[in-house]
């Protein structure tokens, strides 16, 4: 039976540099294929809300309206009833008038300060009850101030209590609606936060190292056979006859070449030869030696 020499034996190996060259460009393949560093950009609307964003930008802005509607007629009679009864321990023009304005950031804005701390820092039960018991007292101050500048002279009148009682219990439910928004809000941005994190640390784990990677060896397969490609770049018309198998075939003695000092024993791989015989062409299956410089050693034609 005649044979011939198989194409594989034509293909000149690669040098341990030109090796080297192959797992550099993989591991450029394998972090174009990982992407760029994520962009916390890209998370920031991760999470998705309950609520249209234009209906939460709605009510936002109506309990802001609300809240300045409420906190008007209050803090006139809150800076009235502090400035006044300041006066008259300490007739002092300039003391009246900082002690009511002091009396209004207290009992107004402490509403809604104390409230919205609640979203943030009632992380413990023992915070929770000091936020609450502040938003009491602030909310007593209100209360109070108010009833005793209001009702004097209009104590039958329904309106007139409901007039100086409203406003300091609508800043408080204002405050607590703008409270449960912030919650939702943290809420979102911690969520988005973690998805970022979590794609980040993704990310590094696969870049720190490429051949970690779990498609590493086709990556560097195909290197190996670019690689390939380039040396023999004048056998084309071998190169167009390569299959897959034999292609296989010549990646796996390159795999094996920069182990020949640690594994000096011949190892084999498949190599598909052609051969003759009478009736007709057909494929027999000779192992592919391994020699100890790496590169394989070829076998020649015989007849």
């Amino acid at each position: 039976m005649n044979s011939q020499i198989s194409p594989l034996a034509q293909i000149k190996p690669l040098t341990q540099e030109e090796r080297q060259l192959a797992r550099s460009a993989a591991a450029e393949a394998v972090m174009r294929d990982i992407g760029e560093r994520p962009d916390r950009d890209h998370f920031n609307q991760h999470a998705v809300h309950r609520y249209p964003p234009m209906v939460t930008k709605l009510i936002s802005g109506l309990c802001i309206a609300l809240l300045l509607a409420a906190f008007t007629p209050s803090a006139i009679r809150l800076y009235v009833i502090g400035s006044t009864t300041f006066g008259t321990a300490v007739p002092y023009e300039l003391a009246m008038i900082a002690v009511g304005i002091a009396t209004v950031l207290t009992a107004e804005v402490g509403q809604v300060v104390f409230s919205l701390a609640l979203a943030t820092l009632g992380t413990s039960k023992g915070a929770r009850r000091l936020l609450y018991g502040s938003m009491g007292i602030a909310t007593g101050i209100a209360l109070i101030g108010n009833v005793q500048v209001a009702l004097p002279g209009h104590l039958e009148s329904p309106f007139a209590w409901l007039e100086a009682i409203a406003p300091p219990l609508l800043v408080l439910s204002t405050a607590y609606v703008l409270k449960e928004q912030m919650l939702e809000a943290i809420e979102l941005r911690h969520a988005n936060e973690r998805a970022y994190q979590a794609a980040i640390n993704d990310w590094q784990r696969a870049t720190v190292n490429p051949e970690a990677h779990s498609r590493w060896m086709q990556f560097y397969a195909n290197a190996l056979r670019n690689a390939l490609r380039k040396v023999n770049s004048r056998k084309r018309d071998v190169l167009e006859t390569l299959s897959h198998a034999d292609w296989r075939a010549l990646v796996y003695r390159e795999l094996q070449a920069d182990d020949w000092y640690a594994t000096p024993e011949t190892t084999t791989a498949p190599v598909l030869l052609e051969g003759r015989d009478e009736g007709g062409v057909v494929e027999i299956a000779r192992p592919l030696a391994v020699s100890v410089n790496g590169n394989g050693h070829h076998p020649e034609a015989n007849e």
